[in-house]
């Protein structure tokens, strides 16, 4: 099924074909904004409603940043990033309470969090401004029902993207740091998640972690901020690359109003381009099989941290299907994105609903059967010569 060659034409205009390829938890130096006697006369923001709202709120963020002294936009990234994952006060640890995980994006970005964004997002002890529980209350964000991105998937990208170990270097469990924060930290959870439900339904589809309206896995809106993640503050004439941000912007509202003006609609082609396919002209030429097969590795091997650390006694039994289940998660992705290139209208969603592919079993499958079998074996011996 995918082992055709393929072209498609992105609709932009030229492009230009260039090959482009910490841990611990220490949260940088504050900010003295302790000044009693300041009085208070910043603008009331608000959790945001569109992206313009988005661009808006992020502008006046970075300019109460800039007050404070975080002068660089790289800083600027970091601490908003940690509003949403990587650190104590961030929106992940309010719903997960794992300490793990913070250790973990940590690790993923390359880098830790800057500053607490409680305490530099205002101008004093007595501020008005409200920017941390507005921007809080906006990790996605919504133009209409079929339009939205993940703000915190965009930004801990944008934060990723900054470190060249976090671009570069596979990591032992599903691929870059970057692609762990985003894409395949989505797919590769979903994977895991599908496979373990596959144990007591084998025929549960694929397309089901690709729902139009909801927030994990391949939903329409994780995979929208796993793109805008890319692509937001990119270089333009050098697609296949993956750049910092902080060397083609300023600041991250102006790289934000570039997105969703100018390259919007090309969003899917850039990330083609970035993800492994050919740029040639105005063209991506890809290959399905071979975009599939490494995707889906990616996939299977994500599985099993996300499985060990959720519910590890499925695990033997739930490897099992990774294999099948990470195929048909990674046609759905390219065939989703495959479909926008020409359509930048439509949202990214599953357009194919592949048939569930039977279990192949695995050699920890294999010994964690054999380690129970023993283990009920022993059981009767001991039972039967009481002992």
């Amino acid at each position: 099924m995918y082992n055709c060659q393929g072209n498609i034409t992105n609709n932009a205009g030229q492009r230009i074909q260039q090959q482009g390829i910490e841990n611990g938890i220490t949260y940088g130096d504050y900010v003295n904004i302790n000044p009693s006697e300041k009085v208070c006369t910043c603008k009331v923001s608000k959790k945001t409603s569109n992206f313009n709202e988005l661009t808006a709120l992020v502008k006046q963020a970075e300019e109460m940043l800039i007050e404070n002294g975080f002068d660089d936009m790289g800083d600027r990234i970091s601490i908003i990033r940690g509003i949403y994952y990587g650190a104590k006060w961030s929106l992940d640890y309010t719903t997960e309470k794992s300490n793990a995980r913070i250790a973990f994006f940590n690790l993923y970005t390359g880098s830790n969090v800057k500053a607490d964004a409680r305490e530099v997002l205002k101008c004093s002890e007595n501020c008005k401004s409200n920017l941390f529980k507005s921007l809080y209350d906006s990790p996605e964000v919504f133009e209409n029902s079929y339009k939205a991105v993940d703000f915190g998937h965009l930004i801990i990208g944008l934060d990723s993207r900054r470190s060249w170990s976090s671009k570069n270097v596979s990591l032992a469990h599903g691929g870059t740091g970057l692609e762990m924060n985003t894409w395949v930290g989505d797919l590769g959870g979903g994977t895991g998640n599908l496979s373990r439900q596959r144990i007591s339904n084998p025929q549960k589809r694929a397309k089901t972690l690709f729902p139009v309206s909801g927030h994990s896995y391949g939903a329409m809106v994780n995979l929208e901020g796993d793109v805008a993640a890319y692509v937001v503050g990119m270089n333009k004439d050098k697609p296949n690359e993956i750049s910092d941000p902080t060397e083609n912007f300023k600041t991250i509202h102006d790289a934000l109003q570039d997105y969703f003006n100018n390259k919007w609609n090309d969003r899917a082609f850039y990330f083609l381009a970035m993800l492994g396919a050919e740029v040639k002209g105005n063209q991506i030429i890809y290959n399905k099989n071979t975009l599939v097969s490494k995707w889906a590795k990616k996939f299977e091997d994500f599985a099993t941290p996300y499985l060990t650390l959720r519910n590890p006694t499925d695990l033997a039994e739930a490897s099992n299907h990774f294999q099948p289940v990470s195929e048909e998660v990674a046609s759905i992705f390219l065939e989703a994105l495959l479909h926008v290139v020409p359509k930048p209208t439509d949202m990214i969603t599953a357009r194919t609903d592949p048939d569930p592919k039977p279990k192949v079993i695995t050699i920890k499958s294999k010994i964690s059967e054999k380690a129970s079998n023993f283990k009920k074996k022993m059981e009767e011996l001991i039972k039967k010569h009481k002992l």
